[in-house]
C-alpha cells in the first residue's frame, strides 16, 4: 500500500512540476508570438489531464479505503469471536 502512495505522490508531484515549468516558460520576457492556434489545444489538454487524474486519484482512494475497511472489519471479527 505505501509502494502505490509513494507512486501517486511521484506522479502528482511530476504533474505539478511540469505545470510550474510551462507556467514559468510562459512567463518569460521575450518577444511574443500571437498565441491564437495554440490557446484552445493547450487547455483541451489540460482539461483532459485535470479530469483523468481525478478519476485515477479516486480509484486508487476508493482502493485504499476498502482495504482499510477490510482491514478494521477483519480485525474487530477477530476481537468478538474470542
Amino acid at each position: 500500500m505505501t509502494k502505490g502512495i509513494k507512486k501517486l505522490n511521484t506522479l502528482l508531484f511530476s504533474v505539478i512540476l511540469c505545470l510550474a515549468f510551462t507556467v514559468m516558460a510562459y512567463a518569460e520576457k521575450t518577444v511574443k508570438y500571437s498565441n491564437d492556434l495554440t490557446v484552445t489545444p493547450i487547455r483541451i489538454f489540460f482539461a483532459i489531464l485535470v479530469i483523468v487524474l481525478f478519476i485515477v486519484s479516486e480509484i486508487a482512494f476508493e482502493k485504499i479505503r476498502e482495504k482499510r475497511v477490510a482491514k478494521r472489519n477483519e480485525k474487530y471479527g477477530k476481537t468478538k469471536e474470542e
